[in-house]
């Protein structure tokens, strides 16, 4: 399959999810993205199926609907988790094939051998499961401008991270902050890890609460990032505990602030 009838193909299969999503509403979306709103986008990266199957109902309680970014092959244990969650208003996005930092891969090989060996097969495999993601989590927020034009002619939404300097609050860091109104023109999104918290400094609740403070106040959507959820830590992995992202669902309720998911962003 060339590069055109590549891309094709997933505009095809995104045209298709969209228009079912649209019949079955509340199976798939929460609520409708609110332009006049600030709002919270939580994400989760690579292959925690147990973990975030059995966070099902904590999501459920705060109606919280988040975005999982799978790495690796769309396998069999992929596929019941991706069913279980999808059931739940949550949505699928892609992390890549072989968790490989995208700059570097794509200044060793080319933007179109990037694309052939660790998205193409990705999306195919999860066309074949029945999802045609609308967003990208890049492994290890390895992305510049190249990477970025190459990856936006596929999904409609990308996510990188960053961190905040020693000393500074993320609420006073706009780059984690997009206005709502503005979403639609922000193809890739900066998110805020929130692994460990509130045991580091830089995601203590005081400083995660100041944020969602901001994005309420100023209408403004911000994207968060972990991996694992474990009430302890865990062997290997970071993590995040249920008790930490309780927290965080009931201050964003208390402010009114709605969860979208990725394929909810316009």
């Amino acid at each position: 399959m060339n590069r055109t009838r590549f891309l094709l193909v997933v505009a095809s299969a995104l045209a298709s999810i969209v228009s079912s999503s649209q019949v079955r509403g509340q199976e798939d979306r929460s609520s409708a993205f609110d332009v006049h709103r600030g709002g919270v986008v939580m994400t989760f990266d690579d292959r925690n199926f147990d973990d975030w199957v059995n966070t099902i109902p904590l999501f459920d309680e705060f109606g919280v609907k988040a975005t999982f970014f799978i790495s690796g092959k769309i396998d069999d244990h992929a596929v019941d988790a991706i069913r279980r969650l999808r059931k739940h208003g949550h949505a699928i996005g892609s992390h890549s094939v072989h968790h490989l930092k995208a700059v570097e891969y794509c200044q060793d090989h080319s933007p179109e051998v990037f694309l052939r060996n660790e998205i193409r097969p990705q999306l195919e495999a999860f066309q074949a499961a029945g999802v045609a993601p609308t967003s990208f989590a890049y492994p290890m927020s390895r992305n510049d401008a190249v990477t970025d034009e190459t990856l936006l002619k596929v999904f409609r939404h990308l996510r990188t991270g960053k961190n905040v300097a020693d000393g500074e609050r993320i609420c006073d860091a706009d780059a984690f902050f997009v206005p709502a109104g503005r979403i639609n023109q922000q193809g890739c999104l900066i998110a805020k890890g929130i692994d460990y918290a509130p045991a580091r400094p830089d995601r203590t609740f005081e400083q995660i609460d100041a944020a969602l403070t901001r994005a309420a106040e100023n209408h403004e959507i911000i994207v968060f990032y972990a991996h694992r959820i474990c009430a302890t830590k865990p062997d290997r992995g970071h993590f995040v505990t249920p008790e930490a992202l309780a927290q965080i669902f009931g201050k964003a309720k208390q402010l009114n602030l709605p969860f979208y998911t990725f394929d909810q962003l316009p």
